[in-house]
């Protein structure tokens, strides 16, 4: 690990690329500050969020509370408003049913009617007077019975809520729905306040039943249920649930009655508590005056999904801070690396290219004196550069004059010779024609000025040495030439053909018996370069013969050899190391020579 640490700190301060030096450098300045502030805000975001969440909850919760309490207590004061009516009162203390005609019946149909006014179908559903069997007279009376205020006993004495008021002192009820038959469920509500009116000898007279909505709980509980997956219910102390905001969630995260003040100790706090593996925040707030829990339940995975727009909107804070931080180290890295990198680029292409200025600077700053310092260095070096070619120039054209000057002169002592002898023999028109032909020679030979000359130029001077040689030794070689006539206008430096065809004559025809043969020139364009194969049918030559003609290590009398090698040289200097002669050959058969030279039209080239 520290060998891996110590590789990494040596890439960055020797190898990485000075732009990305400068980025990350850059980066680390910028964002080493956000990093250890966000690390250390993050690590309190979570307590941030659930300690928000749980007071928002609790708030919450109180404000439920005290609606549902005020609902109570109006249900209440309905109730106490009945029982406390004079008409009631006087209901209950004479059973007997008055006349039609009576004030006293007049009294009770009004307050009937008072009673059946106060169902206003929002709040309260229904109100019912459930009487004794005493009273059996009123439920015959058509008028009375007619709003259904006033009902018999009877009808509820099966249910759970009649169960407790008998076998208990208990004076009044909230009744959840388990407590209620099905006929009150059906047509009165869902949920009653009942009060038992008894007599002196505590037997009973009446029950006084407010129905209300449960419906209108559950909204309300619902509304005030915020987060997904929470729930909010009322249980009362015999562990009927009274109202849910999610009737599905109730049995999840049922909890008796009994066991919530053990369980939350403090009702102002959330406790942790599982359900089914899922872990939860819960609480609860008494309801008073009606002997109810409502408990709150609240998904601790549900905060962070609740909660995730805050959490997005503190990444996306990151993001474009980080954005911006790396927007700015890319403008400071690239305002050096881009001036810098322009010196390198310009400093490369000498590889290809001779080097050449950059633009004036604008800044004055340390690149900017580097820019200034680079176009000075490549003034000078182009003046350098310039002054050496054209010494080069000079030099090489020199050298190559002075090869050219080396031509062998065994041809000339045999060429005059043949004429001394023609002339003996008294053949004046032959020796006209060898001393014109050989004057022709020597002047394109000797010719002073451009050291190059046409192709046309060149096979009319290597002609004129087969002519020669022909007039010497009775035409006993038959000379070809093929090369296209649109190449016959590319210039070569002169006297490249006649020594290789000298060569071929003296160590490839003549040293076969028959002393006669063939040499062809054929020529042909590869691209941009001009390419020459003079081949004979003579002896042919051995590999090692080969390499020692163009070494200078062979010796030959007629001086061909020296020829041969002083061709190859002027190539090679003339052009490059990759021009020249190049033998191929089969002892016995024939020899080619390829000659390969950059194609110029008319105009001489560089001597470099």
């Amino acid at each position: 690990m520290i060998k891996l640490i110590k590789n990494l700190i040596a890439y960055y301060s020797y190898d990485m690329k000075l732009k990305n030096k400068l980025l990350i450098s850059h980066l680390i300045l910028i964002l080493a500050p956000i990093l250890i502030i966000t690390a250390l805000f993050y690590s309190q975001l979570f307590n941030i969020i659930v300690s928000n969440t749980k007071d928002t909850e609790l708030s919450l919760s109180r404000e439920t509370v005290r609606n549902i309490e005020n609902t109570v207590e109006d249900i209440r004061n309905i109730s106490s408003e009945i029982v406390k009516d004079e008409t009631f009162t006087e209901l209950i203390s004479n059973r007997s049913l008055p006349n039609p005609d009576d004030k006293r019946y007049s009294r009770i149909y009004s307050f009937l009617q008072t009673v059946d006014a106060m169902i206003d179908g929002v709040t309260i559903t229904d109100i019912k007077i459930y009487l004794s069997p005493a009273y059996q007279d009123y439920f015959s009376d058509e008028e009375l019975a007619s709003n259904g205020i006033l009902n018999p006993v009877s009808e509820i004495q099966n249910s759970y809520w009649h169960g407790i008021f008998s076998s208990t002192k208990a004076r009044q009820l909230l009744c959840p729905t388990l407590y209620l038959t099905t006929k009150e469920k059906q047509n009165s509500g869902l949920i009653s306040f009942t009060r038992k009116i008894s007599g002196k000898d505590n037997s009973e007279i009446a029950y006084v039943a407010v129905y209300f909505n449960k419906t209108y709980l559950n909204s309300m509980l619902r509304e005030y249920t915020t987060l997904p997956g929470s729930a909010k219910y009322i249980v009362n102390e015999r562990d009927a649930i009274v109202s849910s905001s999610s009737n599905n969630l109730v049995g999840k995260y049922l909890v008796y009655y009994n066991e919530i003040p053990p369980l939350v100790p403090d009702t102002n706090q959330f406790e942790i508590k599982t359900f089914s593996s899922d872990r939860c925040y819960i609480s609860y707030q008494e309801i008073n005056g009606a002997n109810w829990y409502m408990i709150s339940v609240i998904p601790i995975n549900s905060i962070w999904s609740e909660n995730k727009s805050l959490i997005m909107e503190f990444l996306v804070a990151y993001i474009l801070v980080l954005a911006f931080a790396c927007i700015v180290s890319l403008l400071l890295s690239n305002s050096i690396v881009r001036r810098i990198s322009t010196v390198i680029n310009q400093m490369k292409s000498v590889k290809i290219n001779k080097p050449t200025p950059l633009d004036a600077p604008l800044e004055r700053d340390e690149i900017g004196d580097l820019i200034e310092t680079y176009n000075y260095m490549v003034s000078e070096i182009n003046n350098l550069s310039e002054e050496q070619l054209r010494s080069a120039s000079e030099l090489r054209t020199a050298e190559f004059k002075a090869l050219q000057a080396q031509i062998n002169p065994h041809f000339l002592y045999n060429t005059l010779d043949m004429i001394n002898w023609l002339s003996k023999k008294g053949l004046n028109e032959d020796v006209s024609t060898a001393v014109q032909a050989l004057s022709k020679f020597y002047k394109m030979t000797l010719r002073k000025g451009n050291i190059v000359v046409t192709i046309e130029e060149e096979l009319e001077h290597v002609s004129l040495y087969i002519q020669l040689q022909n007039m010497r030794y009775d035409n006993k070689i038959h000379f070809t030439v093929d090369i296209p006539d649109n190449m016959l206008d590319y210039t070569i430096p002169k006297i490249i053909f006649q020594p290789v065809v000298e060569n071929a004559i003296q160590h490839g025809i003549f040293c076969k018996e028959s002393k006669e043969g063939n040499i062809v020139i054929t020529g042909w364009m590869e691209e941009d370069t001009l390419v020459f194969l003079i081949s004979d049918d003579g002896v042919g030559i051995s590999q090692e013969k080969i390499n020692q003609l163009l070494s200078g290590q062979t010796k030959s009398s007629t001086g061909s050899g020296v020829g041969i090698l002083n061709t190859h040289n002027r190539l090679q200097l003339f052009y490059d190391t990759q021009f020249g002669l190049f033998y191929r050959s089969k002892e016995g058969e024939y020899t080619e020579v390829e000659i390969r030279i950059p194609a110029e039209i008319n105009s001489t080239p560089d001597a470099t």
